[in-house]
């Protein structure tokens, strides 16, 4: 008996909670208020990551005039790199048909070189395709940093109030001998540089 009238009270209990919070709005409901819009910002860790693959940091960060730039610095020193590899190849294979066999060498280029000659310029091609790699990489990171730096500045603000001068100073003091002292700088040369924003 003594359970029976605890389980009737907690299912009275029960029941009267349920339909009270489904009759009453005003204490469980949530304030109606404006939420402030979203407000999408410019990540510079996002420009960086798409910058691994060349003009995509470019594009996140709206410089689509730059593009042109960053494929032609890829394009101009790829072409060099692979010009001056097939010609280090070339001469390379005459070089070695010199230095294996001479005699029966019918490579064009080792009939026109001896090998000291042929060594030289495989060695000239060869320092230039490595070069124009080692600029390929340079490329790839200046247009990586390009896109972080430019991701960071994005809400910098310039304008026309804006300005930067720089001029120079020399005023020369002339008094008597007497009020010179050792150690007094009278003479004042220098640049001036004034900010105005």
């Amino acid at each position: 008996m003594f359970g029976k009238t605890n389980l009737i009270r907690y299912s009275l209990f029960a029941t009267i909670f349920t339909i009270s919070v489904c009759l009453t709005n005003t204490i469980y409901a949530q304030p109606n208020v404006q939420s402030d819009p979203i407000i999408v910002t410019h990540s510079p860790k996002k420009a960086t990551y798409l910058a691994l693959v060349p003009g995509l940091g470019q594009i996140y960060n709206k410089k689509y005039w730059k593009l042109p730039i960053v494929y032609a610095g890829f394009t101009a020193t790829t072409y060099f790199a692979i010009w001056n590899r097939g010609e280090y190849l070339k001469y390379n294979e005459a070089y070695v048909c010199v230095l294996t066999d001479p005699e029966n060498c019918d490579n064009e280029l080792a009939l026109r070189y001896d090998s000291d000659q042929l060594k030289t310029i495989r060695d000239y091609y060869r320092r230039n395709m490595e070069l124009s790699f080692i600029l390929t990489g340079v490329w790839y990171i200046i247009q990586i940093l390009d896109a972080s730096v430019d991701a960071h500045l994005y809400y910098w603000e310039v304008n026309d109030n804006l300005s930067v001068k720089v001029e120079p100073v020399i005023q020369q003091t002339i008094m008597p001998l007497p009020q010179i002292v050792p150690g007094n700088d009278i003479n004042h040369n220098g640049l001036k540089i004034t900010f105005s924003f």
